[in-house]
């Protein structure tokens, strides 16, 4: 008699979310205003995910979103970008690691759930235009990280819910060269970065294993 394996290694997911970019062209100190968070673009991404330990799952994702800026939401309006505005498709494909606090999915009779932080390498392709900048298409590396939520609804099915930013390793992902800073496609210097929350379907596909006689 084949018997269902306890892990549920296999995880399709997909989801709807929200991007903001903070950057010279939309920054702030601790807390974004208003017309800062009407810079929101809609964000759609897909995901895969493989889990063998309840602790650690191994994800990839595909995001597609867009960034926009506008000068006079830097926080600061004396750095001379208040007349600058910007606006970029922006597609990341990233290697993530969840790490599960919870004994995640170790028996799928049971609803389980979790909260996990969550940490990897991405990489963006973007292409900003707009007035004050100089228009450029091209591709660079991230570092997201951030924190979520899983919850297994029934066996198969599951809900998710995170939020994080992606750290970019350029100061042009806005077409805006950082004051005091040469333009480059990579650095570690006074990078952009882009914020985003989504929430996400799972489906599980459910292992069999037949054990021979």
């Amino acid at each position: 008699m084949c018997q269902q394996g306890m892990a549920q290694r296999w995880t399709l997911g997909g989801g709807l979310g929200a991007t903001m970019y903070k950057g010279e062209l939309n920054d702030w100190h601790l807390i974004p205003k208003l017309s800062q968070l009407k810079t929101a673009n809609t964000a759609v991404h897909m995901q895969v995910r493989y889990q063998e330990k309840q602790a650690v799952a191994f994800r990839g994702v595909l995001t597609f979103t867009g960034i926009d800026g506008d000068g006079a939401n830097n926080a600061l309006p004396s750095t001379g970008y208040s007349l600058n505005r910007f606006s970029s498709p922006l597609i990341e494909a990233a290697a993530l690691v969840d790490y599960n606090f919870l004994d995640y999915q170790s028996n799928r009779k049971v609803r389980n759930w979790t909260p996990y932080v969550y940490a990897g390498l991405g990489f963006l392709f973007v292409s900003p235009k707009g007035t004050g900048v100089t228009p450029k298409t091209f591709f660079t590396s991230a570092i997201p990280f951030g924190l979520g939520i899983k919850y297994q609804l029934t066996p198969r099915m599951g809900i998710q819910w995170e939020m994080g930013t992606s750290k970019s390793l350029t100061n042009i992902l806005d077409g805006q060269i950082s004051m005091g800073e040469s333009p480059s496609i990579f650095t570690l210097k006074q990078t952009d970065q882009y914020l985003h929350s989504s929430i996400s379907l799972t489906y599980t596909l459910v292992s069999v294993f037949c054990p021979r006689e």
